[in-house]
C-alpha cells in the first residue's frame, strides 16, 4: 500500500464534471452491459463490493487519496463535493483501519452525494444503512488509523487497480464498480448501447424457442472452430 502521493497535501475543489444528462444514460446501464461493451471502461478488481446504504449509483468522481488508514482528508470531503457526485476513496486497500462511518456519510448525503467507493475499510455500517448512502468497500473494520494526514483531494486515485481522475464517471451496482474516464463518455454509452441491444434479441429468441447457444451464437463458434481442428487432424 502506498504511504505517499506526489500531490500529497493537495486541496483542489473546481473539477469539470460530465453533463448531468450524460451521466443519467450511463446510469441506465448494467455494470455488467459496460463492463462487457469493450470501450475504454476501468473494471475494478474483485474485492470491493457492496457495504451498506443503497444497491446501486452512478455519478462523476471527486477523488480522495490519504494515507492508508487516516481520516483527515476524507473529513474534508463534504467540502468540495457537489450533488450527484460520488467520492472514490484510495485508501492504499487497508483493511485494519476504517476511513469512512456514519458521521461522513450523513455528511455527504446531506450534500448530495449518491455514492462512496472506497479501496479500504470502512465502519458504522447500520449508521450507514440508516443514512442510505450507497457504500462499496472493501470490508469493515471498527478502528480507524489516525487523523493526521497526508492525503490529497481530486487529484488521480487507484480503485481497485483502476486509475480515477476528478470528473470520471463512477458507476456500482450489485455486480461490482466500473469507471468510464470523462472525454470517452459518449464511445462508451453508444457501445452499451449495443450490448443492451444484444441483450434483448437474445432474450427474445430464447422467449421463441430458440436455445441459449443458437441465439447467442455459441453453436455457430463450436461449429466452426471444431471444423478448423479436424482440417489440422493428422
Amino acid at each position: 500500500m502506498s504511504r505517499g502521493h506526489a500531490q500529497q497535501w493537495t486541496v483542489v475543489e473546481a473539477i469539470e464534471r460530465p453533463p448531468a444528462e450524460v451521466v443519467a444514460a450511463l446510469a441506465g446501464f448494467a455494470t455488467t452491459q459496460i463492463a462487457d461493451c469493450g470501450g475504454p471502461v476501468g473494471v475494478v478488481g474483485p474485492g470491493i463490493g457492496r457495504i451498506a446504504g443503497g444497491a446501486e449509483f452512478c455519478g462523476p468522481a471527486v477523488t480522495v487519496w490519504t494515507k492508508p488508514g487516516d481520516i483527515l482528508f476524507v473529513l474534508k470531503m463534504p467540502d468540495v463535493t457537489r450533488p450527484g457526485d460520488v467520492v472514490a476513496v484510495d485508501g492504499g486497500g487497508r483493511a485494519d483501519a476504517a476511513v469512512l462511518g456514519d458521521i461522513i456519510s450523513g455528511a455527504l448525503v446531506r450534500g448530495g452525494v449518491v455514492g462512496v467507493v472506497v479501496d479500504g475499510a470502512v465502519r458504522d455500517v447500520e449508521g450507514i444503512d440508516e443514512v442510505g448512502l450507497p457504500t462499496f468497500a472493501r470490508g469493515t473494520h471498527p478502528a480507524t488509523g489516525s487523523n493526521e494526514g497526508p492525503g490529497a483531494i481530486n487529484v488521480p486515485v487507484q480503485v481497485g487497480g483502476v486509475v480515477v481522475h476528478p470528473g470520471d464517471v463512477v458507476r456500482g451496482d450489485a455486480s461490482g464498480v466500473v469507471v468510464v474516464p470523462r472525454e470517452h463518455l459518449d464511445t462508451v454509452i453508444a457501445m452499451a448501447r449495443t450490448v443492451e441491444q444484444r441483450e434483448v434479441a437474445w432474450r427474445q429468441a430464447v422467449a421463441d424457442g430458440v436455445s441459449i447457444a443458437a441465439a447467442t451464437g455459441a453453436d455457430a463458434v463450436i461449429a466452426e472452430r471444431r471444423n478448423a481442428a479436424a482440417t489440422h487432424l493428422p
